[in-house]
C-alpha cells in the first residue's frame, strides 16, 4: 500500500522575553535571584523556540532547588504568543515549597559492617539541609566500596515529614562475600615440597580495613 504523508511545518517561532517569578508573588521566595535563574536558562531572545530544551531546563531547575532542600519545587511555564512577529514570551512561575532538613540517617542490613564505615561515605549530616545530589553521590560512593550488593534507587529511601520540613534517610544494604582464600603449592629441588595459604579480606571485623 502506497502512503503519502503530508507535513505542514507552519511558521518558525523565536524566543522572546523571559520572566521568572515566584508563585507567591514575592521575589524573596525564589531563594535564588531571578537574574541568576534567567542567566542559566538555555535560550536567549532571538533563539529558535525549542520545547525540548525548555523541558530540560525545567528539570535542571528542579535539580538545582532539590540541592538546597526544596525537594518539592515545581516550575509552571506560561507562554504569550505574538503571531505577527513570530515571537513567544515565556514566564516561569516557581513554587519552591518548603525547605527540608535531614532528621535521621539509618542503615539496614549491615550485619557485619559497622555503621561508622557506611556513615563516612555519606555526604550528609543529621540536621543539615537535605541535598539530593549529595544523597545520590553517597550511594555511588557506597557502591564503589565493594562491601555490599549494588544499591538501587529503591534501596535509598527518603521519607518526608511535610509538617516539620524534615526527611528521614534509610539505606538498605546487603552484605557481599568479602573474604578471599587461596592455596599454593609446589616442589623445590632445594627445599622439597611446600604448601602455602593466602587469606585476604577488605572489610576486617566490619571496620572497612584490608587484611592480608
Amino acid at each position: 500500500v502506497d502512503m503519502t504523508i503530508i507535513v505542514e511545518e507552519g511558521r518558525r517561532y523565536r524566543m522572546g522575553k523571559l520572566n521568572v517569578r515566584s508563585a507567591t508573588g514575592e521575589e524573596k521566595d525564589l531563594f535564588f535571584r531571578a537574574e541568576f535563574l534567567k542567566a542559566i536558562f538555555p535560550l536567549r531572545p532571538g533563539d529558535i523556540f525549542n520545547v525540548t530544551r525548555i523541558r530540560k531546563s525545567l528539570e535542571d531547575y528542579r535539580k538545582l532547588y532539590s540541592s538546597v532542600g526544596f525537594i518539592n519545587c515545581t516550575t509552571v511555564p506560561e507562554t504569550e504568543i505574538d503571531d505577527e512577529h513570530r515571537i513567544i514570551d515565556l514566564t516561569l512561575e516557581l513554587d519552591t515549597g518548603k525547605q527540608f532538613f535531614v532528621r535521621r540517617i539509618e542503615f539496614l542490613g549491615n550485619t557485619s559492617t559497622r555503621d561508622k564505615v557506611i556513615r563516612r561515605e555519606v555526604l550528609l549530616d543529621e540536621g543539615a539541609v537535605f541535598n539530593s545530589r549529595s544523597w545520590e553521590m553517597s550511594v555511588l560512593r557506597l557502591n564503589q566500596l565493594g562491601y555490599f550488593e549494588e544499591l538501587k534507587p529503591e534501596d535509598a529511601e527518603v521519607q518526608q515529614n511535610a509538617a516539620k520540613g524534615t526527611v528521614d534517610l534509610a539505606l538498605k544494604v546487603k552484605e557481599r562475600g568479602r573474604n578471599t582464600i587461596g592455596l599454593t603449592g609446589g616442589v623445590s629441588g632445594l627445599a622439597g615440597s611446600f604448601l602455602g595459604l593466602n587469606y585476604q579480606t577488605n572489610n576486617f571485623l566490619g571496620l572497612g580495613e584490608t587484611l592480608t
